[in-house]
């Protein structure tokens, strides 16, 4: 392979650089953060790019981490480099924020590549990811759990930062070191299998390429190629569908017709879902995802499913909200505020509350050999209740329909006198059919949803207080 005859074509097939470029070079003294360095200097003038070398020194490996920045440092002075350097202190910094070491350490370095990239007119970083990183990331990603946009891995441009390398193994950018005469630094952790990339590096790779397909690597880069090229596609037309459907008129939401996402292919069903969480500043898992599909299919007015970031899926009149909570109620309502709760609770299912309380569902055909009826133990007709109910906390204008007539239910739990500092904490569980009330958990059950003489399913709900 030509070398640089190869990256030239790969840079400028992806845009790596628009006009004239600073290009900001992550370099630990590695063989593959060298060996870029080295081959985009060559090349400043082919590729309209100033090269700038950036090294942070982690601290983590003590003298073989400052000699590491000593060897970079000579190199930028020998090949008239223009050299940036910034020094931390990772292991204090873990011990700070609580993050891993690896995690720790990439943040800071970015952060450090940000900063020199700022000082630049259109300057960008340029990082050292070749084709072994990708194939480590594609398979990271599978064990983990992903989608189309996991199994793209690494791009070769996101924002300001560019990958030359990715179609270059390990062993290419090697032998380039050893063609050119350089001596790169080596970084003994990297073969310590103390942390999940170095363990599909050191060990599942090696494992699938001796026992299964010698060609896993390449494989592995050919499937991130194809899912960049899906996900992009996939990506346009939910942008389209998006801006077709969703309504984002409103503050601190964001909405949609449930019949309108149901006419879409599932593939974007779930995508427009996961952009409503995202434009709401979350992310959803695929269980929320599609936890929150079931709530559009079945179409229930008063419905609900809580959601990462503090947000909620709301089903009213065939419209679905994704919302942030709030709990700042009225200030003669005596609530506290930040105290939410607002869940699904299907059968043969349990949630638990914020303050450590359990909520329990069963469906049975008889109440034949079941514990009595209590007020921590009652029985809906599920017919009337719904064989799934919505669990939450109290809320301004919630009222109880009583064998003695309607009644507020602040001043229910104030004629039941119930401490103040515990009324909004007791569990309040909604039919998910009429959005009527059921049950306050362990103080009574209204008139809605009783069971009768017609009954043939029965809901049995469960409370177990904190102890």
């Amino acid at each position: 392979m030509d070398f640089e005859r190869a990256l030239i074509e790969y840079w400028q097939g992806n845009s790596l650089t628009q006009g004239e470029a600073t290009v900001i070079v992550a370099c630990s003294g590695g063989p593959d953060s060298l060996a870029l360095l080295d081959v985009l200097n060559r090349l400043e003038d082919v590729l309209s790019i100033r090269v700038i070398a950036a090294h942070y020194e982690h601290g983590i490996r003590g003298e073989a981490s400052k000699a590491d920045a000593d060897f970079v440092r000579k190199y930028c002075r020998a090949n008239e480099i223009p050299f940036f350097m910034e020094s931390g202190n990772i292991p204090v910094v873990t011990k700070i924020t609580g993050e891993s070491m690896e995690t720790a350490a990439r943040r800071m370095r970015y952060d450090f590549l940000d900063k020199v990239a700022a000082d630049f007119d259109n300057g960008v970083i340029a990082t050292a990811h070749h084709a072994d990183d990708q194939a480590e990331t594609v398979l990271m990603h599978i064990i983990r759990g992903t989608g189309t946009k996991g199994l793209s891995g690494i791009l070769p441009k996101r924002g300001n930062i560019i990958r030359p390398l990715l179609i270059f193994s390990k062993a290419d950018l090697m032998a380039y070191c050893r063609e050119q005469g350089l001596s790169p630094r080596v970084d003994e952790t990297n073969f310590v299998a103390d942390c999940k990339r170095n363990q599909i590096r050191l060990e599942l790779l090696p494992l699938l390429k001796k026992k299964y397909n010698i060609n896993i690597t390449s494989n592995l880069c050919n499937l991130a190629d194809i899912a960049s090229a899906d996900e992009n596609l996939l990506n346009e037309l939910t942008q389209k569908a998006v801006a077709e459907l969703c309504n984002t008129t409103e503050q601190n939401r964001i909405s949609c017709r449930t019949a309108d996402i149901l006419k879409q292919p599932l593939a974007l069903q779930r995508r427009v879902i996961q952009y409503m969480a995202q434009y709401m500043e979350t992310s959803l898992s695929f269980g929320h995802v599609e936890a929150l599909r079931g709530l559009i299919a079945d179409n229930t007015t008063g419905s609900s499913i809580n959601l990462p970031g503090d947000c909620q899926g709301r089903i009213s009149y065939g419209i679905v909200y994704v919302e942030k909570i709030y709990s700042d109620f009225l200030k003669n309502d005596d609530t506290i505020k930040g105290n939410s709760l607002d869940m699904r609770l299907n059968p043969f299912s349990e949630i638990l509350l914020n303050d450590g309380g359990i909520i329990s569902s069963k469906l049975v055909h008889s109440l034949v050999d079941e514990m009595p009826f209590s007020k921590n133990r009652i029985y809906c007709d599920a017919s009337k209740s719904g064989r799934s109910v919505i669990v939450r906390y109290r809320r301004p204008g919630d009222r109880l329909l009583l064998s003695a007539g309607g009644k507020k239910l602040k001043d229910f739990l104030i004629d039941e006198k119930i401490e103040r500092n515990r009324r909004d904490c007791l569990p309040v569980v909604v039919s998910s059919l009429s959005g009527e009330i059921i049950w306050v958990a362990g103080v009574r059950q209204t008139k809605v949803a009783l069971v009768d003489e017609n009954t043939k399913e029965y809901l049995i709900l469960s409370y177990k207080p904190k102890e």
